[in-house]
């Protein structure tokens, strides 16, 4: 059973007090209300497609966790950069570095966290937050996160072959465009916050 969003808890920007709250930006922009009045993320025929393509990854999660970074870094180099153990190195020395596998495994997890939650919004949106938050530091902004969905779509279609189907797409579309947003409102709050302290 889907769990209600609630938008009780109205979280105001630090510095500009007439920035949308992150409730009501998730309520007007990333949800739309189902019938039952439940608010929902996905259509349950799309929330169906995600999880059946989500499988082909997990089952292998290892080996295609390293396949979606290989692929990452050749379609953008820069994305190496983002990570500290990999800065300066080519991409022929990162397909042998010995992190490669931890890395593309927590990513694999992150993804996995936001798919099992997908019934119950407050907690995706809680999620996404706290993985936002944690890459502040690192610069890594919506645009980054967005160089995955073009990168785990290619992915997907190289696994499934024939059975990867338009409503896949759509549904990863929507979903990648959604933690856009949520990210992007967080990283926002979060740099607010950094120069009011300083």
């Amino acid at each position: 059973m889907l769990r209600s969003f609630s938008t009780s808890r109205i979280r105001v920007h630090p510095v500009n007090p007439d920035y949308e709250s992150w409730n009501v930006v998730t309520e007007k922009k990333i949800c739309k209300m189902s019938e039952n009045g439940t608010n929902q993320l996905l259509s349950e025929e799309e929330e169906t497609a995600v999880k059946e393509s989500w499988t082909v990854i997990w089952n292998d999660k290892k080996n295609n966790g390293i396949k979606i970074f290989i692929k990452l870094f050749t379609h953008y180099p820069d994305a190496i950069g983002k990570f500290k153990d990999f800065n300066g190195l080519t991409l022929e020395e990162v397909k042998v570095h010995k992190k490669l596998r931890a890395h593309a495994l927590s990513v694999v997890y992150a993804l996995k966290s936001f798919i099992d939650n997908l019934d119950d919004v407050e907690t995706l949106v809680e999620l996404v937050k706290k993985n936002a938050s944690n890459h502040v530091e690192r610069k890594v902004t919506e645009k980054q996160i967005m160089w995955l969905k073009p990168v785990f779509i290619e992915i997907l279609e190289e696994i499934m072959g024939d059975e990867m189907k338009d409503i896949h797409k759509t549904a990863w579309n929507k979903l990648f465009n959604a933690i856009k947003l949520l990210w992007k409102q967080e990283q926002d709050i979060v740099v607010a916050q950094q120069i009011e302290a300083s």
